[in-house]
């Protein structure tokens, strides 16, 4: 019975020790070109949001300023989000 468990313990460290990097990096490739592509998508929508910003009165109102800082955020978040690709990116260039 000890032999038996000695085993199971033994085979179940040799799996937990394996590897399995052609599927973790096909899922990160995967995940890297969707999420190029949605930055691409948010990019476009960000500058139609920018182009209407522009046909709002010269006027200094609020609800203007709310929609200039609202341009302001998703810009900061693209950013974020193209250090994060450009990072993954360099991982994927040391493996």
């Amino acid at each position: 019975m000890f032999r038996k468990i000695c085993l199971l313990f033994v085979l179940l460290f040799s799996f937990a020790s394996l590897t399995f990097l052609p599927a973790q990096t096909a899922k990160s490739d995967s995940e890297l070109q969707a999420m190029k592509s949605d930055i691409q998508r948010m990019r476009v929508i960000l500058n139609q949001m920018r182009t209407n910003l522009a046909f709002v009165d010269n006027t200094q109102s609020p609800l203007k300023h709310q929609f200039e800082l609202e341009t302001d955020m998703w810009q900061v978040a693209l950013d974020q989000m193209d250090r994060r690709i450009a990072a993954m990116e360099g991982g994927h260039q040391n493996k």
